[in-house]
């Protein structure tokens, strides 16, 4: 009977922490939706909301990460006012589940890794939209266009990926339930004792 409750108990606690770390999460897209919207130098908008998205898919499963980051693409889209609504959604759709499975079997999630992947993104975002968004309407004139709208706001993307990665990182290690992160620990460090013993 005791350990019956227990285990009640100890699943209650993991949906708590669970709830209160996509909370978290929720709480800081608006935030940063709130940053693009009003930016406090005019005419800049830090996109924070893309290594906020890339940071989330490290730790969360493909799934949550894929559906992250579409609300993260929506909300992005919503703030610019410039690209359609999905543009966006539809590239972190497919970078934030393809990051999650990087992190969970073939890369270690760091600051260092993340730093790569949020800049791979960023890049390839940042690229399909001047490609599509500006120099196939402004042509020659699109120069000024990557100087003024992608190149500074893409830049912080990249810029603040290390900061986003630890506060999330700092979120996931006080509300993610001690067992689970010793069971990917302890995968992660069987995997590298196979891939060494292989070499």
């Amino acid at each position: 009977m005791k350990k019956i409750t227990g285990s009640k108990a100890r699943s209650r606690n993991m949906m708590l922490r669970g709830f209160l770390r996509w909370l978290l999460y929720a709480a800081l897209l608006l935030l940063f939706y709130l940053f693009e919207c009003n930016p406090i130098i005019r005419g800049y908008c830090p996109l924070l909301i893309i290594p906020l998205a890339t940071a989330v898919a490290m730790y969360e499963g493909d799934l949550a990460a894929g559906v992250f980051g579409t609300f993260c693409g929506l909300m992005l889209d919503m703030a610019n006012g410039v690209t359609v609504v999905g543009f966006s959604a539809l590239w972190l759709l497919c970078a934030c589940p393809f990051i999650s499975l990087l992190a969970r079997f073939w890369i270690k999630a760091t600051y260092i890794s993340h730093f790569i992947v949020n800049t791979a993104v960023t890049v390839i975002m940042g690229a399909m939209d001047f490609l599509f968004l500006h120099w196939m309407w402004e042509g020659s004139e699109s120069a000024i266009s990557f100087a003024s709208v992608i190149l500074l706001p893409y830049g912080s993307a990249v810029m603040f990926s290390i900061p986003i990665y630890f506060l999330i990182t700092f979120i996931v290690n006080k509300l993610r339930p001690k067992e689970q992160r010793r069971l990917e620990e302890s995968a992660q460090s069987a995997e590298e004792s196979e891939y060494k013993e292989k070499d």
